[in-house]
């Protein structure tokens, strides 16, 4: 396993027609190359529990969405994970989350555009990170 500082985290929702990010006031965190799986990935993060509501919401559903990380330093480009909420824990005022996720290997631009054309579909859950899977294998070639 490799373990690197996570500087950085955003998630990507639906709004609309349209993709926006929701940058978390992160006040630490870890994420974790699981090297079990190819690009399977543990990302750990202490937040403020003003997103408590949000990541229990996500939990309940059990369904991946997208996270886009910065690890190592804030100058790294960002990297885009299909993940699931894995563990909430509640700590003092705070709370800190697990997430559980595979690695996507392509430009943000490019994810953003495939994304958003996934939704607008009607894919969500296991279907949309299926049919993301096969469009990105399509890309290759």
């Amino acid at each position: 396993m490799k373990t690197f500082k996570l500087i950085s985290i955003d998630i990507l929702e639906k709004s609309g027609d349209e993709l926006e990010y929701i940058e978390v006031d992160m006040m630490d965190g870890l994420i974790i190359d699981r090297e079990i799986e190819q690009d399977r990935w543990l990302i750990e993060c202490f937040i403020p529990v003003k997103y408590l509501k949000y990541f229990k919401q996500k939990q309940s559903e059990d369904r991946e969405f997208v996270v886009q990380v910065r690890i190592s330093k804030a100058a790294n480009p960002k990297a885009t994970i299909v993940a699931k909420v894995n563990s909430i824990n509640e700590i003092e005022d705070d709370i800190n989350v697990i997430l559980i996720g595979n690695l996507v290997n392509r430009e943000r631009e490019q994810i953003e555009q495939m994304l958003q054309d996934l939704i607008e579909a009607g894919y969500q859950g296991a279907s949309l990170l299926k049919r993301f899977k096969e469009k990105n294998q399509e890309s290759f070639f």
